[in-house]
């Protein structure tokens, strides 16, 4: 029987902690994650950004979905855990799609991606409460109609190929518009934590990238020398998020108006968290190239990614600040302006130069603004 609708206090009970079977779901995202990179690491250019961009996305817009629903409905039942455990398995074979999925396995990405919309609409209309439920009457078809439209792209090549990969995107735009009416109310503590780990399984992914690289390379100083300043540099934006921001979040979202929590929560942590887990992505790639050679002058490429893809997480982490009022941003900003500067000391000295530099930008940013928020005149930049 559907349960009634879910007042704040009752979802802050229920979605008071992350359970056991959440971090199992997660897990599945360390492979997606890996996959996407893949395709950036095998077409470093404009189209396999491009292609690595809308992948996550689409895919990030469903997983993202599920704390959506496992914070409104605790998986505290058989069915509701089975059923997780059936979505996780959809997800598995969605990733195992991914690096060809504007090619081969475009059927098998769609088909996949319907399992798992089906599989969530079926658990929040049943758990979730009638206002979410009478959202997702509107929601649910939509996003099977996504798989749908990924299923035809699969029939189909050119052009028309990336018209059916942006297609959902309006789709995602009129359903966060109808959700950000009401009819959810993200309990603050399970969201804001959900969010944090899988931000820490994007930043270990990065980790798994020095490991991938160095596959292959016989162990010598410069790849010990590379794998070290690429763990620095996950750090140093390891730190960037877990400053207190995750505290202040929490704080944030269980204080804003009912009305806009939801608005909050989708801008914050579906579309800020996306940009920022695709910076990581292109991080990740980045390593993937640097590390075989971390002495030596790396492809432009390689160089690029790095650089870019920290000034994409910084920039995101700023606009996740400035939504949820964390605190000041402009020394991040300035920070990634920065990081892109640093291309030419991996392309002209070494990758193993341009990985210290990124890293020294990151943490003098992070003292400086750390100093400046001691001062009692200090404001939001």
């Amino acid at each position: 029987m559907p349960s009634r609708d879910l007042p704040a206090d009752r979802i802050a009970r229920i979605a008071s902690r992350v359970s056991t079977v959440e971090l199992l779901f997660d897990l599945v995202f360390v492979f997606t994650i890996s996959r996407v990179a893949e395709i950036v690491v095998h077409h470093p250019d404009a189209t396999g950004i491009a292609q690595a961009a809308l992948v996550l996305g689409l895919v990030w817009w469903m997983y993202d979905a599920f704390a959506w629903l496992t914070n409104q409905a605790a998986p505290d039942t058989a069915f509701v855990r089975i059923a997780l455990i059936g979505a996780m398995a959809a997800f598995l074979v969605m990733s195992l799609a991914i690096p060809d999925a504007f090619g081969a396995t475009g059927v098998l990405f769609g088909a996949s991606y319907i399992v798992v919309a089906v599989i969530h609409a079926a658990l929040f209309i049943h758990r979730g409460g009638r206002a979410a439920a009478r959202r997702m009457l509107f929601v649910g078809p939509s996003n099977v109609l996504v798989g749908v439209l990924l299923v035809c792209s699969g029939f189909v090549e050119g052009p028309i190929d990336w018209v059916f990969f942006a297609l959902p995107f309006a789709l995602f735009f009129i359903s966060a518009a109808l959700s950000a009416r009401g009819g959810f109310d993200p309990g603050a503590t399970h969201f804001v934590e959900r969010h944090g780990l899988v931000m820490i399984i994007a930043f270990g992914e990065s980790i798994v990238s020095v490991g991938v690289g160095a596959t292959g390379h016989e162990i010598e100083p410069a790849l010990v020398v590379g794998a070290v300043l690429a763990v620095g540099l996950v750090a140093s934006l390891w730190w960037c998020y877990f400053t207190g921001d995750d505290e202040r979040a929490e704080r944030a979202i269980a204080e804003a108006p009912r009305e806009q929590r939801t608005r909050l929560a989708l801008v914050a942590y579906y579309l800020e968290h996306l940009a920022m887990i695709f910076g990581l992505v292109l991080v990740a790639a980045g390593l993937h190239e640097v590390l075989g050679h971390a002495f030596a002058p790396v492809e432009a490429s390689g160089a690029w990614l790095v650089a870019g893809g920290t000034a994409v997480y910084l920039v995101a982490d700023a606009a996740y600040r400035r939504t949820l009022a964390l605190g000041p941003v402009a020394w991040r900003l300035g920070a990634a302006a920065l990081a892109l500067a640093t291309v030419p000391l991996g392309t002209a000295v070494s990758g193993a130069v341009q990985l210290a530099a990124v890293i020294a930008i990151v943490a003098a940013a992070l003292v400086a603004e750390t100093a400046a928020s001691r001062r009692p005149a200090a404001s939001l930049a």
